[in-house]
């Protein structure tokens, strides 16, 4: 089959690499832009293959493996309390918070989005990615492990592990050629924009490396109060939290209804101390049901 497309005609070449450009190993097939990232000029369906072949043919080859199932949102009753609480605080000074469709790229809501805060835990997925960039997706089974450990269940020593792997030139070349905005993910600095930014990247398949595996992950944390109130229907959802002295932080990226999302919520100023975290379900459901219902 191949001699045979050696002698076809230029336009049956073409064919043959749309059929079977997404079904190369990565080296290959980022071949077709130079410079530009593998994932440069490919389409969503192209560059979805390519993850996949990557989360099987290395993640999984490795011997490295997910902990838990994925699971739903969980469709807890939207409560007069609920309601409450969103009207009450979505313009509370102490919270940030940016909502996108990551379909068509639009906020549709935002407030003190590019308000740094200290993250938390929130900077654990991005550490994962930026370790994935600089060694091209070839990690040993441990450090696959290692990234499993710091979506799903948070685990601390995974990320100073994975710290130690990357430098300051690694981060800012990882966030320029992805074209992130402004943050300081090794020293723990982000704001809600960077957060909702770096989901699009993970949703679309637009990072070259690691997409399907740190989407996989985070679909498997084990925390959170966002899911609780979103509906149920909702069966592709998987985020990040962040949960530190002052600062407590929800975020999702799912689909409903077809189309891709991203809430981001990022508090500080003892917003929801322990018995009051319900307060970040009730901001994250509340900006699900005024912007994305």
């Amino acid at each position: 089959m191949l001699s045979e497309g050696a002698h076809a005609p230029s336009e049956g070449r073409r064919d043959w690499l749309r059929r079977f450009l997404p079904l190369l190993p990565l080296g290959l097939a980022g071949c077709v832009a130079p410079g530009q990232g593998g994932g440069a000029g490919l389409g969503h369906a192209a560059r979805k293959s390519r993850a996949q072949w990557e989360y099987h043919n290395r993640f999984l080859a490795s011997g490295a493996r997910l902990r838990y199932r994925a699971h739903n949102a969980h469709g807890r009753p939207w409560t007069a309390r609920y309601e409450q609480a969103y009207r009450a605080y979505r313009h509370d000074p102490r919270v940030g918070y940016a909502v996108k469709n990551l379909h068509t790229g639009r906020y549709l809501a935002e407030f003190q989005a590019d308000q740094l805060f200290i993250g938390g835990s929130m900077p654990k997925p991005a550490v994962a990615a930026v370790l994935l960039e600089r060694e091209q997706g070839r990690l040993s089974r441990d450090e696959f492990q290692h990234i499993v450990y710091v979506c799903d269940k948070s685990i601390n020593a995974s990320w100073y592990h994975l710290l130690g792997r990357i430098g300051p030139q690694d981060e800012q070349l990882f966030k320029s050629k992805y074209h992130l905005p402004h943050s300081a993910i090794r020293e723990n600095s982000l704001s809600p924009r960077f957060y909702a930014e770096f989901y699009e990247r993970c949703v679309n398949y637009r990072l070259d490396y690691g997409c399907e595996l740190l989407l996989e992950a985070m679909r498997r944390d084990q925390y959170g109060l966002g899911r609780w109130v979103l509906p149920a229907s909702i069966t592709y959802i998987g985020g990040k939290t962040g949960n530190y002295g002052e600062w407590d932080h929800e975020s999702l990226f799912f689909y409903h209804r077809g189309t891709p999302y991203a809430i981001v919520l990022f508090t500080r100023g003892h917003f929801a101390p322990s018995g009051q975290d319900w307060k970040l379900g009730a901001m994250m459901g509340g900006l699900f049901r005024d912007h994305c219902a």
